[in-house]
């Protein structure tokens, strides 16, 4: 009976390791929506060229840089939201603290190195040197936290590659040290991070750059972990009752995995739903109306398109045909 209760035990251990879930993503609360926040630190931007989805603030701290860089969101900076987001992104760090190790990092990030899914750890400080692929093995939920026990910095031209379904809103770095971005760096996913946080020129980062104490320090860079906005939406703007095969599209979406459509009542997608083109029919009791859309990902939804109004034709008395 003990025999077969410890081949039991053996198996379930096996399946366990081989089907494990990798560590847990960390619960973000209000700072989800959250572009760039310090806890405690000043936010400071430099260059006209900086643009952020997404809001963005600091609880203690000086806030200066906007204008003239742009953001499609909302600054918070010393109240009642901001405290409640720096307490989420204090736990939020705090709960990756706590988290094991599914693989142990040696030597410095990227030269061409492959990640799967899981938790990695580094117990010292260390870099990103040219590109680093993960691969999320075309599991769309695939996680990845990489922990870093130091500052972590990047060399100019270095990159993040998501491949086979990884999404960088699914990707956290937990970095205990200050975090730098070096000049036209591409970085993809959730920084979190005890320390200063500066992005360089020409840098970008889809994600988040979240920081329990330190500086924010952006200059002419890109921070957006949203779908892009919408662009404008083109078609046929009059229909009829009753008419098929109408085409409608919009430039494709940066950042998006999904488009989400609204049509006008008894209006329906015969083709193409959830992509940048869709084919549409109009029913017999279809209503004049408008058409819209927005990307969405796993981070949440984008800007929606100015709504584009469609109109039905308006019959001239001269083709009515009388009795």
């Amino acid at each position: 009976m003990r025999r077969y209760l410890w081949h039991f035990i053996s198996l379930s251990v096996i399946l366990l390791m081989q089907y494990g879930s990798y560590g847990q993503a960390p619960n973000l609360g209000l700072a989800s929506g959250f572009a760039a926040f310090t806890v405690a630190g000043a936010f400071t931007n430099v260059g006209a060229s900086t643009t952020i989805t997404g809001d963005i603030g600091t609880n203690v701290g000086i806030f200066t840089g906007f204008p003239p860089g742009t953001i499609d969101g909302s600054i918070q900076v010393a109240n009642a939201t901001s405290a409640l987001v720096a307490a989420d992104v204090t736990n939020a760090y705090g709960s990756l603290s706590a988290l094991g190790c599914d693989f142990v990092l040696t030597t410095t990030l990227g030269s061409g190195q492959v990640l799967t899914p899981g938790v990695y750890c580094h117990g010292a400080a260390t870099s990103l040197n040219g590109q680093l692929t993960l691969d999320g093995q075309g599991d769309p939920n695939a996680l990845f936290i990489i922990k870093i026990g130091g500052a972590f910095s990047s060399s100019t031209f270095s990159s993040v590659l998501l491949v086979n379904a990884a999404s960088a809103c699914n990707v956290y770095w937990h970095i205990n040290g200050q975090f730098d971005l070096a000049d036209y760096a591409d970085f993809k996913g959730t920084l979190l991070v005890n320390g200063a946080i500066n992005l360089m020129v020409g840098s970008n980062l889809e994600g988040r750059a979240l920081s329990t104490a330190g500086a924010i320090s952006l200059t002419n860079t890109i921070i957006n972990f949203l779908p892009f906005p919408a662009g404008s939406i083109s078609g046929d703007a009059e229909v009829c009752q009753g008419q098929t095969g109408v085409v409608y599209s919009v430039p494709i979406i940066l950042n998006a995995t999904g488009y989400e459509w609204t049509l006008p009542v008894g209006a329906s997608i015969s083709s193409g739903a959830n992509t940048n083109s869709i084919t549409v029919s109009f029913g017999s009791s279809a209503a004049s109306g408008n058409i819209s859309v927005f990307g969405i990902n796993a981070c949440g939804d984008g800007t929606e398109s100015v709504k584009y109004i469609l109109t039905w034709p308006v019959l001239s008395t001269s083709l009515i045909y009388h009795h």
